[in-house]
């Protein structure tokens, strides 16, 4: 090895790109684990080594200086390959022990994922379960996930997606609430209403619903949230009528299905693993389970009939379908 050795190892360059995607200092130590003071030593030590600042403070945001600009693409071309070398090593594994890292949005993964995963460590007691609840599609490429439960088709290539099941949604509320209000028949009838609305990323600017609509439903939202838990909370506390998907609204109880014949809309859940981690015995196993308790509970998450499949042997799965570009 030479003696001048500006490039010490790979964790240079993931500390270069963390700053870079979050940028800041604070952000990158976050995505990390570390602490903000050292991730700025360590910027620090590595711009001494390389001899020319790597990135420049405008306000709250640390923005690239012409030498960082002139590295990104090599940078991320190293963070491409060392990816897959975790891959092909995880790929190896044939162990089921370690963590599984799962990520999947509120309601699905609390109130139903959750329970199913209980049952899952009494047969796999040495795999850790990480489950990350986000609003957001985890990057499966980046490694933020291992497994995801999506709604959905996923569009980024090189994953495995497995559709599972039909996710129904129809109107929800509280007894108390519909003891107060006028009777609902017809959607014109939710006019005289207060609705209870979900505003999550892309649809700030149409409706206070979490599912796109032609036409915004009637009704005078008199609680709105990002959050669906919180959304869930404010229907059960007499709000007003909520667009809630049969699933939780059975599993929450104390709801009132508005309008039963009226199913609002439906989305398919996916689940998704990248091609080569299917191949690692721990996450394959969890994939597989999971996929087999969601096909099992297909009416709860189409219709919010429980049924006897909740407390029957998980049904046969349907094979894995490999993710193409269209």
């Amino acid at each position: 090895m030479h003696g001048y050795d500006p490039l010490r190892d790979w964790a240079d360059i993931r500390l270069f790109l963390a700053i870079f995607d979050k940028g800041s200092l604070v952000g990158a130590a976050e995505l990390l684990g570390l602490t903000q003071p050292t991730v700025g030593r360590r910027l620090s030590a590595m711009e001494t080594r390389f001899g020319t600042p790597l990135f420049v403070r405008a306000g709250r945001r640390m923005q690239l200086t012409d030498a960082g600009k002139a590295i990104l693409d090599s940078a991320r071309r190293m963070e491409i390959e060392m990816l897959a070398i975790e891959r092909h090593l995880e790929a190896q594994s044939t162990a089921l022990r370690g963590e599984v890292t799962i990520s999947a949005t509120e309601g699905t993964g609390t109130e139903w994922l959750t329970p199913v995963l209980r049952d899952f460590h009494r047969e796999y007691p040495e795999i850790v379960l990480n489950v990350q609840i986000d609003s957001r599609a985890a990057d499966l490429l980046h490694r933020e996930a291992d497994i995801a439960l999506r709604l959905g088709q996923p569009e980024q290539q090189q994953l495995i997606a497995r559709r599972l099941v039909t996710v129904g949604f129809g109107l929800y509320a509280s007894q108390d609430y519909l003891d107060n209000a006028p009777p609902v028949h017809a959607l014109e009838d939710l006019a005289e209403h207060q609705r209870v609305g979900l505003r999550t990323p892309g649809n700030r600017e149409q409706l206070f619903e979490s599912l796109p609509f032609s036409d915004p439903l009637p009704g005078n939202y008199t609680y709105v949230s990002n959050s669906p838990t919180a959304q869930m909370v404010a229907v059960k506390a007499g709000f007003g009528i909520g667009l809630l998907s049969h699933r939780w609204a059975t599993m929450a109880g104390k709801l009132v299905r508005v309008m039963p014949q009226y199913n609002a809309t439906s989305i398919d859940l996916w689940l998704v693993t990248h091609e080569e981690l299917r191949y690692s015995a721990r996450i394959r196993t969890t994939f597989d389970f999971i996929a087999e308790r969601a096909l099992a509970d297909a009416e709860l998450f189409a219709r919010g009939d429980s049924g006897p499949a909740r407390s029957s042997k998980p049904a046969a799965q349907a094979p894995a379908r490999r993710k193409r570009s269209t």
